[in-house]
C-alpha cells in the first residue's frame, strides 16, 4: 500500500468511526435523559413505567451493538492494511435474520428522524445459521443505513426474507435518487456516488458503504444485485425511483 493509499485509508476510517461515535453519543444522551443522570448522588430511586423501561433496554442494547460495530470496523481496517489478516479474524455462527433485525434496531433513531419506517417480513421461526467472519456484522447495517439515508421522508424500507434449501434470499426495497443503468455497476466502486445522490443537500457521504458491502459479500460468496426502477417523480428537481437490493446468502 502506497503512502497516498495509506493516508486515504486513515481519512476514510476516521470518517466512519466519527459517524459511529456520533450515534453512540446520541444513544448515550438519550439513555442519560431516561435515567435522569443529573440526579446522581441524590439517593433517588429510579422509578419508571414499563414503556420507559423498554426504551431504556433498547438504548442499552443499541449502545452495546454499536460498540460491536466499532470493533468490526477496526477489524476491517486491519484487513485493508493487510489482506492476510482475514485469516486471524474469528469465524462465528451467524443468525441471518438476527443480524438484520439488530441493524434495524440500531438505526431506529435515524429512521425516526427521517420519518422512515423499516419493515422486515420473515418467518422468524426459520432462523438460518451460517458460519461467517466477524466483519459480516457491518453488512446489514450498511445496507439498511443506505436505504434510510437516501429515502424521502414518510417512506418505507421493506426487507423481505425467503428461505431455500441452499440459500437465504433477502430483498431490500426503498425509494431513493434515481440511478442510471450506466451507474449501477459503479455503485460498489470506492468513493463512487450516483449523480443524483450528489445533488442531495442533506445527505453527505464518501461512497464507501456499498464498497464495503461488496468486499464482505465477495468474502462470503454472497451474490448481491442492485436495481433502480425508471423514475416517476421528482423532489426538489431530483428524480426518484424504487431502488432494490437483492442478496443470496449461501448455506453451508
Amino acid at each position: 500500500m502506497s503512502e497516498h493509499e495509506h493516508n486515504d485509508l486513515v481519512l476514510e476510517s476516521m470518517h466512519e468511526l466519527r459517524y459511529f461515535n456520533q450515534q453512540l453519543k446520541n444513544f448515550a444522551e438519550q439513555l442519560s435523559m431516561e435515567l435522569q443522570a443529573d440526579k446522581v448522588d441524590q439517593d433517588k430511586k429510579i422509578d419508571m413505567k414499563s414503556q420507559q423501561a423498554d426504551r431504556v433496554r433498547n438504548l442499552a442494547s443499541s449502545i452495546a451493538n454499536l460498540s460491536q460495530l466499532f470493533t468490526t470496523r477496526i477489524d476491517f481496517i486491519d484487513v485493508e492494511l493487510n489482506p492476510n489478516a482475514i485469516e486471524q479474524l474469528p469465524i462465528q455462527k451467524v443468525n441471518v435474520y438476527g443480524k438484520f433485525d439488530k441493524a434495524k434496531k440500531m438505526l431506529s433513531a435515524l429512521s425516526r428522524k427521517k420519518k422512515v419506517k423499516i419493515q422486515i417480513k420473515s418467518d422468524v421461526k426459520d432462523n438460518r445459521i451460517i458460519e461467517a467472519y466477524s466483519i459480516i456484522d457491518i453488512l446489514p447495517y450498511l445496507l439498511i443505513d443506505n436505504a434510510v439515508k437516501y429515502s424521502p421522508e414518510r417512506n418505507d424500507v421493506d426487507i423481505e426474507f425467503e428461505y431455500y434449501d441452499d440459500c437465504v434470499k433477502i430483498d431490500i426495497s426503498s425509494e431513493g435518487p434515481f440511478v442510471g443503468a450506466d451507474e449501477i455497476k459503479k455503485l460498489t466502486e470506492k468513493h463512487y456516488r450516483g449523480r443524483n445522490a450528489l445533488r442531495m443537500d442533506d445527505c453527505i457521504g464518501r461512497g464507501l458503504g456499498l464498497y464495503f458491502v461488496k468486499y464482505i459479500a465477495d468474502l462470503h460468496d454472497i451474490v448481491i444485485n442492485y436495481k433502480s426502477e425508471k423514475y416517476s417523480y421528482e423532489i426538489n428537481g431530483i428524480p426518484y425511483s424504487n431502488f432494490s437490493v437483492s442478496l443470496r446468502i449461501p448455506l453451508q
